[in-house]
């Protein structure tokens, strides 16, 4: 039986002030990820060995953008890397955005 103590689920909601940025996001996760398979019919979920990211719209206002990255594994160390990847690329966003 494999232990379980070695699956990761992580998650975070983030906000984008616009939808234009939330686009920047998911289109720069994309081409972050341009080896795995993925699935943009929702959101974005791209698919890794052992597990997958998904990141998806949670609300959206005029001025906010809120949204889900979410990451499951059953390799923790994979998965950990895997979201920490889309945490620098959102950080991206905001920096260039900021600039």
């Amino acid at each position: 039986m494999q232990d379980r103590k070695l699956d990761l689920e992580a998650s975070k909601i983030a906000v984008l002030p616009s939808m234009a940025m939330y686009n920047k996001f998911l289109n720069w996760v994309s081409g972050e990820f341009e080896l795995f398979l993925q699935d943009d019919n929702y959101g974005l979920k791209v698919y890794f060995p052992q597990g997958h990211l998904n990141i998806r719209l949670v609300q959206s206002h005029s001025t906010n953008i809120y949204f889900e990255i979410y990451v499951k594994s059953k390799n923790r160390p994979l998965g950990t890397r895997i979201h920490n990847q889309a945490l620098d690329v959102l950080n991206q966003v905001y920096n260039v955005e900021k600039s």
